[in-house]
């Protein structure tokens, strides 16, 4: 029973039509592939596995190798940069370009996709691997980073700009992990996944429970566009950045699939979620944020919520116009 003086929760009905572009049901027209050896790094993780799935579909010789698994205590630009220079990571380099051969490709997919994770693990995975892979690459390959649109943080509009506001661990990381590919490979693709979400994720498990729960709840009228997107999704405009023979800009985004935080909530739950006032939400959103100043573990289930409420705008990104997504509002549906 609603305790007298408590925030009201408003029943209204927020289960909008699909706000997506048409003609979701097929992908683009695929002329024009480079048809090539693939090297995956992080073939066996979340996103590394579909990756590879997406690139043997479309007929490219698909190579994985293992990520080294690296820790490092540098927390800066130039701290990363230095560790590179180490005889340590020298040797990790020289044994990374050996298993890449002569691939024309390679996708660095690995890492640790975890937005509460912290410490130097966290730092070696996202941050010290993708200058390694840099480094290691074959000169004329493309080298495509699969970073996280969380290097952005809390900006009202995502985009592909070098524009950072990272809010934990996780995001700084990543973050650095974009600017030393850069540097050290300025022909480097960082394509920038938002929030991905797949049947194997624990994340989009716990988001289904809360969906199909009295907890699903939105903020305000539910029409805010949130960036969530199927790996499924991801795997393919990966693929298609990867194998186009355009030549990619230095950042691409994974476009929006047409979601607002009230269809998110419907897809997965099969109900209508309930409107929790707009001061009430920032109001819960001011006091988690500040926990999250202590804590990156605190920050990142702080920006999940924020997301779960309020969502988050993007602009349309290098990919609008040339590749579709394959998977829409039925895909999402079966993650219930």
């Amino acid at each position: 029973m609603e305790e007298r003086g408590s925030p009201r929760l408003r029943g209204d009905a927020l289960c909008p039509g699909w706000v997506g572009a048409p003609g979701r049901s097929a992908p683009v027209c695929r002329q024009g592939w480079l048809m090539t050896c693939v090297a995956v790094i992080g073939a066996t993780g979340f996103i590394g596995r579909h990756v590879a799935q997406a690139m043997s579909a479309r007929g490219a010789d698909v190579v994985s190798v293992p990520a080294p698994r690296l820790t490092t205590k540098a927390r800066s630009l130039p701290g990363i940069r230095a560790e590179l220079e180490s005889p340590e990571i020298r040797s990790v380099v020289r044994r990374l370009t050996a298993s890449l051969g002569t691939c024309d490709v390679v996708i660095n997919a690995a890492g640790i996709a975890d937005a509460t994770g912290a410490g130097d693990a966290v730092f070696g995975a996202d941050a010290l691997l993708p200058g390694v892979v840099a480094l290691a690459a074959p000169e004329e390959a493309r080298v495509i980073h699969v970073s996280s649109a969380a290097v952005q943080g809390r900006r009202p509009v995502l985009d592909e700009s070098a524009e950072y506001s990272p809010f934990s661990d996780y995001s700084t990381a990543k973050a650095l992990g974009e600017q030393v590919a850069h540097v050290v490979r300025p022909t480097s693709v960082l394509f920038r996944p938002t929030s991905v979400q797949g049947a194997e994720r624990r994340v989009t498990r716990q988001l289904s429970k809360i969906a199909s729960s009295p907890l699903s709840t939105v903020a305000g009228s539910g029409m805010r566009p949130t960036p969530q997107v199927l790996v499924e999704n991801v795997a393919d405009a990966v693929t298609y950045v990867a194998l186009t023979r355009e030549t990619p800009p230095s950042v691409v985004i994974q476009p929006w699939e047409g979601l607002t935080t009230a269809s998110l909530l419907c897809l997965l739950g099969g109900r209508a979620p309930r409107s929790l006032p707009m001061a009430v939400a920032f109001a819960f959103l001011k006091i988690l944020f500040f926990v999250g100043r202590r804590s990156s573990k605190a920050a990142g289930i702080a920006r999940r919520a924020e997301m779960l409420w309020l969502g988050q705008d993007q602009k349309p990104g290098w990919l609008a116009g040339r590749w579709t997504a394959p998977l829409g509002p039925e895909r999402w549906k079966e993650l219930a």
